[in-house]
């Protein structure tokens, strides 16, 4: 009985982990392309080597591209943009790819096509720019925290917790960067570092309904049973439907 429970909140927890991240860190919301994949727990993707993402290890810089080349990627960007608001995400991908072909520099596709592919869940070439990106800019946080994501969703945790880390070490004002790495480190069996990273997404975003559930249904996991109930009385009173706070409050009364 124990082990189902632990399970589910696992499952719980890691369906909450994706759609926060997609929404606080990307501004993606979670939906048909994500419907079909609510257990996160240990996700490991079967897809074809992603060596076919033809890009060096290290970007080349844009000042080595010609002024016409360059010009030519930028329009195929903007296009690619246009697809991405109507949806048409193949035809996006297509579009920032033959911009990387004109301009190997060209970092905002590189970022782009990252992220389709984070959509598309095919998470090995979405790690593969992302490895590109983090070794060329060593400044922007969502690089590394969309590599974590990517190295997350293909069961490789413990390079998942050092990007995350590393992303919290240039950025900590993102609740949704502790949580994931709290996520994370809970699936590793870092209970202790991880419950502490929850607590400070809930510092953070104390109404967060998705941290407060995430971290009643961690303190119902570990024993903590006390704290449990009364996070969820709390959280009964700040949504007092809430189907997810009322099935803990039913598996604790169990």
């Amino acid at each position: 009985m124990n082990f189902w429970i632990v399970i589910t909140g696992l499952g719980v927890l890691g369906f909450i982990f994706l759609k926060h991240y997609l929404r606080l860190e990307k501004g993606i919301s979670i939906g048909s392309y994500f419907s079909r994949n609510r257990r996160l727990v240990h996700h490991r993707v079967n897809e074809p080597d992603s060596a076919d993402v033809t890009v060096d290890e290290m970007i080349i810089s844009a000042d080595k591209v010609s002024p016409k080349d360059a010009a030519r990627a930028d329009i195929l960007i903007k296009k690619a943009e246009l697809n991405l608001d109507r949806g048409e995400i193949k035809q996006a991908e297509k579009m920032l790819i033959q911009a990387l072909s004109l301009n190997p520099g060209a970092m905002e596709a590189y970022n782009k096509l990252g992220i389709i592919y984070l959509r598309l869940n095919q998470f090995g070439k979405a790690e593969s720019i992302y490895r590109k990106l983090v070794l060329t800019v060593l400044t922007d946080p969502s690089y590394f925290s969309n590599l974590g994501l990517a190295l997350y969703q293909q069961g490789k945790l413990q390079e998942a917790k050092t990007y995350y880390k590393k992303a919290i070490a240039l950025d900590s004002e993102r609740a949704g960067r502790f949580f994931s790495l709290s996520q994370i480190m809970r699936e590793l069996g870092e209970l202790d570092e991880a419950l502490q990273h929850l607590k400070r997404a809930v510092e953070m975003e104390p109404r967060n309904l998705d941290y407060l559930l995430s971290l009643a249904q961690f303190y119902f996991d570990i024993g903590l049973h006390p704290e449990a109930k009364q996070l969820v009385s709390e959280i009964l009173l700040i949504a007092p439907g809430n189907e997810m706070a009322l099935l803990l409050a039913d598996k604790m009364k169990g």
